[in-house]
């Protein structure tokens, strides 16, 4: 075998190109959960909040969207919405409106399923291609409808539950598309790898023949036996 170094780095050297090119051409779905996606509302005034919002996958398409949501305070005389610290306990509700059809889907936003545990992530599966009316309703902490009534209960925060703060926006999801980029990334990954494997045997040194060790000769007997 060859255990060179010569050997063994381009070796190494083509299994993580393979690795390399498998993570840049593989979709990756996951980054935009916590912020990190096609941003829609950006420091957006709405009572006692300053409002953030956020969506993936970019391009959006049927059956799978996120909606990601931060909350500042929203402090009198800032604009800038740098002022205020986070609000992390509002009730936060996400609503999708189907443009054309009226369908409606609707999701408590929560910290559970954010990278980010500073955000609000509300998911959701449409199933219908279009444009999207994405309604963001926020109430102040302690506003939780009473169970069993549709009344809510007082805040805790010192602000008035009478009015829920909205902020809305529009986007178009597209019909599910064929993951063309995950099929060439497999299939270049499976040729770099093989083609390692063959570059690797292909600079392999021949091994050395090994000759079978001559017989040890034995000096022949002396005539008459022993002496």
């Amino acid at each position: 075998m060859c255990l060179s170094k010569s050997c063994l780095s381009k070796f190494v050297l083509l299994a993580k190109a393979a690795l390399l090119l498998t993570g840049i051409l593989l979709p990756v779905p996951l980054l935009a959960h916590g912020g990190v996606g096609v941003q829609h509302l950006n420091n957006v005034p709405a009572g006692p909040f300053r409002v953030y919002v956020w969506s993936d996958p970019e391009p959006p398409q049927v059956g799978e969207y996120h909606v990601t949501v931060a909350l500042t305070e929203n402090i009198e005389g800032d604009s800038t919405g740098l002022a205020g610290g986070p609000v992390l306990d509002a009730v936060v509700t996400v609503e999708l409106a189907h443009v054309e059809s009226g369908e409606t889907l609707s999701a408590r936003a929560t910290h559970d399923d954010a990278l980010n545990k500073l955000f609000y992530e509300a998911s959701f599966a449409p199933a219908r291609k279009g444009n999207w009316s994405v309604r963001v309703g926020i109430l102040p902490p302690g506003c939780e409808p009473a169970q069993g009534s549709s009344e809510r209960q007082g805040g805790d925060s010192g602000l008035s539950c009478e009015s829920e703060q909205v902020v809305s926006f529009q986007d178009e999801i597209l019909p599910k598309a064929f993951p063309w980029r995950a099929l060439l990334g497999g299939l270049l990954s499976i040729l770099l790898i093989l083609g390692a494997i063959v570059l690797y045997w292909a600079t392999k040194p021949p091994s050395a023949i090994e000759e079978p060790a001559p017989a040890k000769q034995q000096d022949p007997a002396p005539a008459g036996g022993h002496s």
